[in-house]
């Protein structure tokens, strides 16, 4: 009992230790300004909020998965006596998975490297590089999703000089699997390798029938997701594989691609080096650090660097599952079946894993360097960091979209609209569900048309004041969202309030603002109405 005690209260305190690090890096992202990753981020945060309103096994109908918006709308439903579903609770819920994903890498690379002091140097790096650190405060599911896979294959890993871990940590990592599966599309490469993995370790000599029976069965739950998924499609849309269809067919509508096959089977490995360069050099910096040492180490004289590449030696099976899934993605976007943006997204599994060995390495290097060998290293680190600070504006090819004017905007007409109001909301790109999302009831708006690349195109109402006045007429709709411009201004007058370009109106009474038109006439070319 005692012995546990020991073991138990460093590894708490290290993981409050780690969770408070995370809390304070999301706190630092946030009040630097960043608030979304992409329009993705709004749009799933629409879908949470609709589901919340009516729950339904499949929230979207495409292709997107289903957990993070059963976990998202469950909480909005939770906590519906205490807050409205809006946009600042969905942000609170993703600075809470971000601390529970750090908590989670943390024990994964405890089981891993079997170090304590190794496993938190990681942990705490793992928390910190700018991706880790923006998808820890965002509303999408890739960095909770990359810490459940990165759990689930740490479950599997035998660390040095320790005992075959116990399989019953394998069936969490088969559980968290499912979860990981349900909520992205990356993991399902992981779980085929994790099965694969269990299964050999059940037909190892030496195991228990008990032991094998819970390996054989944690194959199988960390296939289930998949399966399950396929078996929905197959039941609710005819065809087992129509999310990969509707993948690519979007796609392949917002353009073909410009880049050959052999630039896109080395997409993922390129974006990871041009997103996180830093994570790339340093052990790089380290190798060549241990090399000068040695060669300037007097013969017989004790190594000024401690071995290192015995420390990587547990990396190696995780590494291969991450290069397993870069892989699949690779032939995946060869064919049109990837995410359509931002691929580094897509690689967080590998990414985190890097960022655990470098600072598992950093921990070991410095703790067994010679005093001449942690100067070099010190320098070294400060190289890597300002050429990384130099180089990443230039290599960076996106930015991160917060839609301040249209999230304004939304947040107005929550306050200024009563909740039972329809509202007509115009509809220029993606931004529209940034006020969406802080408005807090989609259920409530009408966007004014679809921009969906597989859709006919259609023409704006709000472009005309006739064609705006058919259209609210139509819908019921009480109040206008849309950009000031004149043809709104016509139909509707002065807004009632405006956020940047956004305004809000009062729909007048039928033939209010427009003045005498003649029956079907129009102040502008006629449009095809959505």
């Amino acid at each position: 009992m005692e012995a546990a005690s020991t073991v138990s209260v460093p590894f708490a305190r290290d993981l409050a230790l780690v969770a408070l690090a995370k809390a304070v890096v999301s706190a630092l992202v946030l009040a630097l300004g960043f608030r979304a990753v992409s329009d993705d981020d709004f749009a799933r945060v629409v879908l949470a909020q609709a589901w919340a309103h009516a729950p339904r096994l499949d929230p979207t109908g495409t292709s997107w998965l289903p957990v993070p918006f059963w976990l998202n709308g469950a909480l909005f439903r939770a906590l519906g006596g205490f807050f409205a579903p809006t946009l600042e609770v969905a942000r609170a819920i993703a600075f809470v998975l971000g601390l529970a994903s750090a908590a989670l890498v943390h024990l994964a690379a405890r089981w891993i490297t079997g170090d304590r002091r190794a496993a938190l140097a990681g942990a705490l790096l793992a928390g910190a590089f700018p991706w880790s650190a923006c998808l820890g405060v965002a509303t999408v599911p890739e960095l909770p999703t990359a810490a459940l896979s990165l759990f689930a294959v740490a479950s599997l890993v035998t660390p040095p000089a320790g005992p075959a871990p116990p399989a019953g940590r394998a069936l969490l990592g088969a559980f968290a699997l499912v979860l990981a599966t349900l909520s992205r599309y990356e993991p399902w490469s992981v779980a085929v390798a994790f099965a694969a993995m269990a299964l050999l370790a059940a037909a190892r000599l030496g195991q228990g029938r008990g032991a094998q029976a819970k390996l054989a069965l944690a194959a199988l739950v960390a296939l289930a997701g998949p399966a399950a998924w396929i078996a929905w499609n197959r039941v609710a849309h005819g065809d087992a594989l129509h999310f990969l269809a509707r993948v690519a067919s979007y796609r392949n509508a917002i353009g073909p691609g410009s880049d050959g096959s052999l630039l896109r089977l080395f997409a993922y490995p390129a974006a990871m080096v041009r997103e996180e360069p830093e994570l790339f050099a340093w052990p790089i910096a380290i190798a060549l650090v241990a090399w000068r040492a040695r060669r300037g180490a007097a013969p017989g004289a004790a190594r000024p660097l401690p071995p290192l590449l015995r420390a990587a030696r547990p990396y190696a099976l995780p590494g291969a599952v991450a290069a397993f899934q870069i892989a699949a993605l690779s032939l995946a976007l060869v064919r049109d079946g990837a995410p359509t943006h931002h691929p580094e997204r897509a690689t967080l599994l590998a990414l985190l894993l890097l960022a655990l060995a470098v600072g598992d390495l950093s921990a070991r290097a410095f703790r067994g360097a010679s005093a001449g060998a942690r100067r070099a290293l010190g320098g070294a680190l400060l190289v890597v960091l300002a050429l990384g600070a130099f180089f990443r504006p230039h290599l960076r090819r996106e930015h991160f979209n917060p839609r301040r004017d249209e999230v304004a905007i939304g947040r107005a007409a929550a306050e200024l609209t009563p909740p039972s109001a329809p509202l007509l909301l115009e509809v220029v790109d993606y931004g529209h569900l940034a006020a969406l999302a802080a408005l807090g009831r989609p259920e409530g708006v009408h966007p004014d048309r679809s921009i969906d690349p597989r859709d006919p195109p259609v023409r704006s109402s709000f472009e005309d004041p006739a064609s705006l006045a058919r259209r609210a007429g139509g819908l019921g709709a009480a109040y206008l969202i849309g950009r000031v411009r004149p043809p709104v201004i016509d139909f509707a007058g002065p807004p009632l309030a405006t956020r940047g370009a956004w305004g809000i109106w009062p729909v007048p009474p039928a033939g209010g603002a427009l003045g005498a038109l003649p029956e079907g006439g129009s102040r502008g070319p006629a449009d095809r109405e959505p």
